[in-house]
């Protein structure tokens, strides 16, 4: 009996060593940040390629999740793990907190969500990681699509380009108005504010950053209209982008399918340097 007793122990033991180490593994996989630009703390999962080599240095691909999501929502659509083997690319994506809308807010004091992501977020990435800070990309979906370009043009010193998928491009047309209300302020008359933190009314801000940008969007979702402004306006002032229609919704199927022809976009930059 008492042996019976020790080798459950011992099997009790050894599966709960093996759950700790499962967390320890995932942990490693994560990182908390905290900063003085924001009130909260940041959850950043990442991904290394499983080939590392020492010395070597990697492009690095922020990823941004939607409204309402968090640092879990890509993970939920692709296999993040898969494609920084394929591409051998270090895969980060931090927690927007549902809907920063990755700006530094007007309205609300100390919530500088901009500012956190460009001093704490990508400073920790690339002096912890074995980034190569001269191969960063940027790209996020829906809400983050909007937080992408936005971040890549106060930032674009630090990218070497930048995509976004159903990205909100216009916020005075987005359906989630209380949302952004609560960063901007109510709309007024003329939306100046609104349009101040909207891509499609800042191609300016583009052109001066003289680097590429790819824009997909699926001719089904309710953004398309946005999108197609956005594309148009970036090819009359001859911005480098490359802008993408195909079947699909404001879905996850369709961020699935997208997210390869992004990476695979990117990659090219990597081959040529």
């Amino acid at each position: 009996m008492k042996r019976v007793f020790e080798q459950m122990r011992r099997l009790f033991l050894s599966v709960i060593l093996s759950l700790i180490f499962m967390g320890v593994a995932d942990a490693q996989r994560r990182m908390v940040l905290h900063g003085e630009s924001y009130p909260k703390a940041d959850t950043v999962q990442y991904y290394l390629p499983s080939s590392l080599q020492d010395g070597e240095r990697y492009p690095l691909v922020v990823l941004l999740h939607g409204y309402g999501g968090s640092f879990r929502q890509w993970p939920s659509i692709a296999n993040l793990q898969y494609f920084s083997d394929e591409f051998r690319f270090i895969i980060a994506c931090p927690d927007g907190f549902k809907d920063s809308w990755y700006i530094d807010s007007p309205l609300k004091k100390g919530e500088n969500y901009a500012t956190f992501f460009r001093e704490t977020i990508i400073r920790t990435l690339r002096d912890s990681l074995p980034v190569d800070a001269s191969m960063m990309f940027i790209s996020g979906l829906s809400m983050g699509g909007h937080g992408a370009l936005r971040l890549f043009m106060e930032n674009h010193e630090m990218f070497r380009a930048a995509g976004s998928m159903s990205g909100v491009m216009d916020l005075t047309a987005s359906s989630v108005t209380a949302s952004i209300a609560k960063h901007l302020g109510k709309k007024s008359a003329d939306n100046t504010k609104w349009k101040a933190y909207s891509n499609v009314y800042n191609i300016d801000r583009l052109k001066a950053a003289g680097k590429p940008i790819i824009v997909n969007c699926g001719s089904q979702d309710f953004l398309i209209e946005a999108n197609r402004k956005f594309a148009k306006a970036c090819a009359e002032e001859g911005i480098d982008i490359v802008y993408m229609e195909s079947p699909g919704k404001h879905e996850k199927s369709y961020w699935a399918l997208i997210l390869p022809e992004q990476l695979r976009f990117f990659n090219k930059f990597v081959n040529k340097n």
